[in-house]
C-alpha cells in the first residue's frame, strides 16, 4: 500500500512514462560490475523487484535495468530516504532528465565538490540505484521529474515545454525574442530557443522588459511555483491576459497541453528569476535533539511494568468480549458506547481501550468480520495464547502493534475516530513506527550506548521529519504523539527515552527473536500463586497465569490489572463458586494451594464457612416451579420477601413453595435477594450450570505461531542476497523494454483505506 498511499505526494500524475537518457547497455554494464552486497542492497531497497510489485520477482538483469527506468519504482527507493538524499535527487531533477553535470549540480546546492555530505547523499542514491554516476555526469534511470510532482517547486525544462509546438509557434516565439527565424528549420528554431533559455542573464534583461503586471507575475511564478495563490490569479486571467499573452508569446509561460487552461514555466526561466544567488535546499546535518539524563534502571522498571500491563489488558479485553459480547456496527468495528464500556470494565482510558482492541484483533484472538454474527468473536487462538509465557505474549503484543493498519488512539482534527477493528491494510504505519523507534534510537542513546529522555517531543518529530521526509513531512496533527504514547503504552520507550525492548525491535531477525529475549529479561515468569489479605483481597505481582487467572476469576471479582493484578473476595464470588460445583472443602484447599504463605488468612476462611452453612438450604426443582427447604423458617422469610412478590409463590404444603415463574428465572431473583439456592434435579440431585464457551475460528494469517517484523503483505518476496546471487551467475539477455509496465491502479477494496489513509497523511 506505500506506492498507493504516496503516489500523490511523490510520483507525479496523468503523465506517460518516459526514458531518461540512460541507455539499457549503460546500466546493464554498470549493474554487471556490482558484486552481490551491492546488488543485494539494491534489490532491498526496492521490494517491488522481490515480488511486492504485481510484475513479480525480477528474474534478469536485463529485466532488472527496464524496472529500473520506471518512476514507480524511484519512488518506492527515494520514499525511506533522508531529506538530503532527496534534496539531491530533487535537484537533479531540475537539472534533468538528462545526463547532469556534477558541477552544474555542486553550484545549484551551493556546495563544493568534495562536500562530504554530498558524497554521502550521492553514495545513497546510487546504491539504491536512482543516479548512476558515468563519469564526470550523473545519470538517472527514471526520469526524476516523473517522481516529484514539481521538483524545488519548477516547471518543467525548456525543451519539455517547447516540444509539443508546432513550426510555426516556435518560429512567432524566435521572432518574439527576436532570434534568428527566417528559413530555419523546426530543428533549428528549437536549438536557438534553447540556446536562449539556456542563459539565465537574456532571461533576466528579457523580463526588466515586460510590462509591471507581468514582472510581478513572472516572479512570483519562480518562487511559488502555479500553484495557489497563483494558480488562482492564472485562472482569472483566462478571459483578458494581456500580462500572460505577453509572457507566453515570449514563450516564458506555455500552456499546458491536455490539462485545459493551465499554463506552466520552463524551469530554466524559474531559475534564471531567482536570480544567480540562488542555491537548492540541503541540509546535511539533522536537527538537534536536546536530552535529559534518565537515572540508571529507572526506564528499563517502567518498560516492564508497561509491557506486564500490556499483557493483562490484552487479556482482558478479550475476556470482556468473551463474558459480554460487544456489538458491532452495520458498518463495521465497535462503535464509542461499546468502546467506553470495556474502558470502564478494563478501568483504562477510552483511547486505551481502543489500542488493546486493535492488537486483539491483530493477533487473532477476536474476530469482528463474520457476517453471520453481529457481535465480536473470541477465536480459539485466545485459549493458546492464555497460556503462553509473559515474555512471548509481549513478544506477540509488540509485533502486532507494529503492523496494525490504523492508529487507535489519534484523534483527528474534526474528531471523529475510526471504529476499531475497521481491519485497514498495513499502509505506511507500520514504516512510520519503525521509523520512529528508529530515530529514536538514533537520536535519544548517547555514545556510551546508554539511553537518554527526551526534552520536549517537538525536536524528536523535527528529526523524523529529516530522516523520513516522505512518510511524516505531511502527517496530520498528532500523529506522531499518537504513535509515542503508544509505544510507551508497551514498553518501546520510558520516561521519553528507548528501552530495550524498543531497541529490540529493530534489530536484525535472529533465531531468537530480539524482543522475545529483551522481554524474557524485563518480565518474571507467570505467577502461579498470589498473596492473600485480610481485606478479602489477593494481589498477584506480574502476570498471572492461565491457571491461576481461572480459578480467582471463579471465586472473586477482579479489580485491577498492571503491573499487579487484584481480586476481591465476596460472599457474591464464593457464592458463585460454590453454585459452580465447588464444594466449601475444595473451594479452601484450591485457594490455600496458591496462597505465597501456603495459608488463607482468618476473614476469608470465615466467609467461606458462613457461606457453606447457607448455600443449598433453598433449593429449586424444575415443575413451574418448586421451591423446597428443611428450613421452615426460611421458606416463610422467602416467602414473605417483598422483592419476590412478583414470583407469585404461595406454600401448598410444608417445607414447599411453588413459583410461578420459571426455574432458572426463579435463581435468579432469589440470588438476587440474597439467598443461596441451590437448583435440584428431577432426583434430588444438585444441578451445576456452567456458562458455555464459544470459540470462532481465528483467520489463517493470524493463527501463525509468530510473527515477522517487520510485516509484509501475503506476497512471498525473495531474498535479496539469493536473487542477487541469481542474476549475476545468469547471462544478462533479454530486452529491458519489455520488463517496463503501468502501475496498479486503486480497487475498489482499498477505497476505505486510502480514506483513512488521506486524514492521516493529508494527502491531496
Amino acid at each position: 500500500m506505500l506506492s498507493t498511499a504516496l503516489a500523490g505526494r511523490l510520483t507525479g500524475e496523468g503523465c506517460a512514462v518516459k526514458v531518461s537518457g540512460v541507455t539499457d547497455d549503460v546500466l546493464l554494464h554498470w549493474l554487471t560490475e556490482m558484486d552481490r552486497d551491492r546488488l543485494a542492497g539494491l534489490l532491498r531497497g526496492r521490494p517491488g523487484l522481490l515480488g511486492l510489485d504485481p510484475s513479480g520477482v525480477v528474474a534478469s538483469l536485463a529485466e532488472l535495468a527496464g524496472r529500473l527506468t520506471e518512476p514507480e519504482s524511484a519512488s518506492e527507493a527515494l520514499s525511506g530516504m533522508p531529506t538530503p538524499v532527496l534534496q539531491v535527487a530533487e535537484a537533479a531533477a531540475v537539472l534533468g532528465p538528462g545526463p547532469v553535470a556534477r558541477d552544474r549540480l555542486t553550484t545549484l546546492l551551493g556546495l563544493a565538490d568534495d562536500d562530504p555530505g554530498l558524497a554521502t547523499a550521492l553514495e545513497r542514491l546510487e546504491q539504491i540505484g536512482v543516479l548512476v554516476p558515468d563519469g564526470g555526469v550523473l545519470l538517472a534511470p527514471a526520469d526524476l521529474r516523473l517522481v516529484f510532482r514539481e521538483p524545488l517547486r519548477l516547471g518543467p525544462p525548456a525543451a519539455e515545454v517547447l516540444h509539443p509546438l508546432t513550426a510555426a509557434q516556435l518560429t512567432a516565439i524566435a521572432h518574439a525574442l527576436r532570434l534568428p527565424s527566417a528559413r530555419r528549420t523546426r530543428a533549428e528554431t528549437m536549438a536557438s530557443l534553447l540556446d536562449f533559455f539556456g542563459d539565465p542573464d537574456r532571461i533576466r534583461a528579457l523580463v526588466e522588459q515586460a510590462p509591471e503586471a507581468t514582472k510581478l507575475l513572472l516572479e512570483g511564478i519562480a518562487v511559488r511555483g502555479v500553484h495557489p495563490p497563483y494558480g488562482v490569479l492564472l485562472d482569472a486571467y483566462a478571459s483578458a491576459a494581456r500580462e500572460v499573452i505577453w509572457a507566453e508569446e515570449r514563450g516564458l509561460l506555455s500552456r499546458r497541453h491536455g490539462w485545459g487552461y493551465a499554463l506552466q514555466m520552463p524551469s530554466e526561466v524559474g531559475l534564471a528569476l531567482r536570480g544567480p544567488d540562488y542555491r537548492a535546499p540541503f541540509s546535511a546535518d539533522p536537527p538537534l535533539v536536546p536530552t535529559v539524563e534518565v537515572p540508571a534502571g529507572l526506564a528499563e522498571r517502567e518498560a516492564a511494568a508497561a509491557l506486564t500491563a500490556a499483557v493483562g489488558h490484552v487479556i482482558g479485553v478479550v475476556d470482556a468480549c468473551d463474558q459480554h459480547p460487544v456489538a458491532l456496527l452495520k458498518a463495521g468495528g465497535v462503535g464509542v458506547r461499546e468502546v467506553r464500556r470495556l474502558a470502564k470494565r478494563l478501568d483504562v482510558p477510552e483511547q486505551e481501550a481502543r489500542l488493546w482492541l486493535e492488537i486483539a484483533g491483530e493477533l487473532g484472538l477476536i474476530l469482528a468480520m463474520d457476517a453471520a454474527e453481529a457481535a465480536v468473536l473470541v477465536t480459539e487462538e485466545f485459549d493458546a495464547f492464555r497460556t503462553l509465557p509473559p515474555a512471548e505474549q509481549a513478544d506477540r503484543i509488540v509485533h502486532a502493534w507494529l503492523t496494525v493498519g490504523a492508529l487507535p488512539t489519534w484523534v483527528p482534527p474534526e474528531g471523529k475516530q475510526e471504529p476499531p477493528l475497521s481491519y485497514f491494510a498495513g499502509g505506511p504505519l507500520p514504516a512510520l513506527r519503525l521509523t520512529v523507534l528508529g530515530v529514536a534510537a538514533q537520536t535519544l542513546v548517547g555514545v556510551d550506548g546508554e539511553p537518554r529522555g527526551l526534552s520536549e517531543f517537538a525536536d524528536l518529530a523535527g528529526a523524523v521529519r529529516w530522516f523520513a521526509p516522505v512518510l511524516s513531512t505531511d502527517l496530520a496533527e498528532g500523529v506522531l504523539e499518537s504513535l509515542w504514547s503508544e509505544a510507551r503504552s508497551l514498553g518501546l520507550v520510558a520516561h521519553n527515552a528507548p528501552t530495550s525492548v524498543g531497541l529490540a525491535v529493530l534489530a536484525a531477525a535472529e533465531p531468537d527473536c530480539p524482543v522475545r529475549v529483551a522481554a524474557e529479561r524485563l518480565l518474571s515468569p507467570a505467577s502461579a500463586a498470589g498473596i492473600f489479605q485480610a481485606d478479602l483481597t489477593v494481589v498477584v505481582p506480574g502476570s498471572p497465569s492461565a491457571a491461576l487467572a481461572d480459578l480467582l476469576d471463579a471465586t472473586a471479582d477482579r479489580e485491577g490489572r498492571g503491573a499487579a493484578s487484584v481480586w476481591r473476595f465476596s460472599a457474591g464470588s464464593v457464592r458463585r463458586a460454590l453454585d459452580g460445583g465447588m464444594s466449601p472443602a475444595e473451594l479452601e484447599k484450591a485457594l490455600t494451594e496458591v496462597s505465597q504463605s501456603g495459608e488463607l488468612p482468618q476473614p476469608l476462611r470465615y466467609l467461606i464457612g458462613d457461606l457453606a452453612r447457607q448455600h443449598g438450604a433453598v433449593r429449586v426443582r424444575a415443575a413451574g416451579c418448586v421451591i423446597r427447604s428443611a428450613d421452615d423458617a426460611l421458606l416463610a422469610e422467602v416467602a414473605a420477601t417483598t422483592r419476590l412478590r412478583d414470583l407469585g409463590l404461595w406454600q401448598p404444603a410444608a417445607g414447599v413453595l411453588i413459583s410461578s415463574v420459571a426455574a432458572d428465572e426463579t435463581l435468579r431473583r432469589l440470588r438476587e435477594a440474597g439467598f443461596a439456592p441451590v437448583e435440584e434435579g428431577l432426583h434430588g440431585e444438585v444441578m451445576v450450570s456452567h456458562r458455555p464457551v464459544r470459540r470462532a475460528t481465528a483467520p489463517e494469517r493470524m493463527a501463525a505461531a509468530a510473527l515477522e517484523l517487520p510485516e509484509m503483505p501475503s506476497w512471498s518476496l525473495a531474498d535479496p542476497e539469493e536473487l542477487a546471487e541469481r542474476l549475476l551467475t545468469q547471462p544478462p539477455t533479454g530486452s529491458a523494454e519489455g520488463h517496463r509496465h503501468q502501475a496498479r491502479r486503486p480497487q475498489a477494496d482499498d477505497l476505505a483505506e486510502i480514506a483513512y489513509l488521506e486524514r492521516l497523511f493529508k494527502m491531496e
